[in-house]
C-alpha cells in the first residue's frame, strides 16, 4: 500500500512538472498575435502597405524620356523582392495622359500602386524594389529601368515610397 501511495506521488508530482506555458506570437504589432500566449515560439507574421509615387521632377523625365527605337515609356511595372532574388510582379501605373505628380500619397488611393506586404521574424523589414518603365511596341515590349532601391517598412504602417527617375537616382 505504502509502495501504491509513493508511485502515485511521484506521478503526481511528474505530471505537474510538464511545460504548461501557452505557446505562440506575443507581439501585439503582428497579425498572429495571441494575447493567451506567454511564450513567443518565433513564429510572429507581420503586414504593412507600401504605395510607390514620384515628384514633379521625375514626372517631367518619366515623360519627357524616349528611346530612339521604341519611343517614349506607355506604362510602369512595379516589382517588389519576395526572397532573395525573385522579384514579384505588384502592380502597373499607366500616364493618362501624362505622368503626373500630386504629392505624397495614401495607400490605396486610386491611380497610385499600393501592394500589401508581409514577412516574419522582427517587426520591421527591408524591402527591395524595382520599377521598369515599358515601351509598348508591336512586335515586344522594350523595358527601361527607372529605379532600383530598397525602404524600410514597419508592421501595421502605409510607406510612401519615392520613386526616382534619371536626375535623382543613385549611382554606383
Amino acid at each position: 500500500m505504502k509502495n501504491l501511495l509513493l508511485i502515485s506521488i511521484i506521478i503526481t508530482f511528474l505530471s505537474s512538472c510538464g511545460d504548461s506555458r501557452t505557446r505562440g506570437c506575443t507581439d501585439p504589432y503582428a497579425i498572429n498575435y495571441n494575447a493567451f500566449a506567454d511564450y513567443d515560439n518565433g513564429n510572429c507574421v507581420y503586414s504593412a502597405d507600401a504605395v510607390f509615387f514620384y515628384d514633379n521632377i521625375a514626372a517631367d523625365e518619366l515623360n519627357n524620356y524616349e528611346d530612339l527605337l521604341w519611343g517614349p515609356i506607355d506604362r510602369l511595372d512595379y516589382y517588389i523582392e519576395e526572397s532573395p532574388g525573385t522579384f514579384i510582379f505588384v502592380g502597373s501605373e499607366y500616364p493618362n495622359p501624362l505622368f503626373i505628380s500630386a504629392g505624397i500619397p495614401n495607400c490605396f488611393q486610386p491611380t497610385y500602386v499600393t501592394t500589401p506586404i508581409e514577412w516574419s521574424g522582427t517587426n520591421n523589414t527591408t524591402i527591395n524594389f524595382m520599377v521598369y518603365g515599358v515601351h509598348e511596341a508591336l512586335l515586344g515590349n522594350l523595358e527601361t529601368l527607372v529605379d532600383e532601391y530598397s525602404f524600410n517598412l514597419y508592421s501595421n504602417e502605409c510607406a510612401a515610397v519615392e520613386i526616382r527617375f534619371l536626375s535623382k537616382r543613385k549611382t554606383e
